[in-house]
């Protein structure tokens, strides 16, 4: 499946292209302070449960947020420096890829004191894993996680390469960045599958990002 993760000019030519690889998230780190807290826990139980699965998860799982499209003109002013930077598109397994649930509430009763392991299931944890307040909504987030593994000894982050797994195939550039698509043919050469790289601009017709037809896109195939 296709999916889009949203970054700063400088961050994708100075180091997502150029390195290929993407830095990955610690949950401590992103810019929700309720990540891995969607549960109620006004039970002292329950509150133990959730700060061992949150310290866990925030040292040993990285994360990669992604959407669904590149449409939206609020994703690109959030995260892509307010239509400056550009959205890069990957083909990824669709099994790997985990959709966020958005929910008005914090979920009531996950915790369960008589059951083995206090109900703590599978299910259950990739609902906490996945599952944030309704208005983040408009992200319409996909999730990637990844084991923490390797630390990167020069910036002390953890990141996740280019592979078979995560194949870049687009890169639209915003509607105000100044960098022309031709910029960036060399920052991906050489490439196994063909890239395609596009200029949005935003629609005539309604409040969405689309391809700025009048710019000729640029298409990087492989060589072999």
């Amino acid at each position: 499946m296709r999916l889009y993760h949203m970054t700063s000019l400088d961050v994708a030519m100075k180091h997502i292209l150029p390195e290929r690889r993407m830095r990955l998230g610690q949950f401590d780190r992103l810019n929700d302070p309720f990540e891995l807290l969607c549960a109620s826990v006004g039970d002292k139980r329950a509150r133990h449960v959730f700060k061992f699965l949150r310290e866990y998860w925030t040292e040993k799982l990285g994360v990669l947020c992604m959407g669904r499209h590149w449409k939206s003109p609020l994703m690109w002013a959030h995260y892509a420096g307010n239509h400056t930077g550009v959205c890069l598109g990957f083909d990824v397994p669709e099994e790997l890829a985990k959709p966020i649930r958005y929910e008005g509430e914090r979920l009531q009763n996950l915790i369960n004191a008589s059951a083995p392991l206090n109900g703590v299931s599978i299910e259950l944890l990739e609902k906490v894993l996945t599952t944030k307040y309704a208005q983040w909504s408009y992200e319409e987030e996909w999730r990637l996680f990844s084991k923490l593994e390797e630390k990167d000894p020069i910036d002390g982050f953890y990141y996740l390469p280019f592979s078979d797994k995560l194949v870049l195939r687009e890169i639209i550039v915003g509607s105000r960045c100044t960098k022309p698509v031709g910029t960036f043919r060399k920052l991906v050469e050489p490439v196994q599958h063909t890239v395609k790289v596009i200029k949005a601009r935003p629609s005539f017709e309604t409040f969405t990002m689309v391809r700025q037809m009048r710019v000729v896109p640029i298409v990087v195939k492989s060589k072999n």
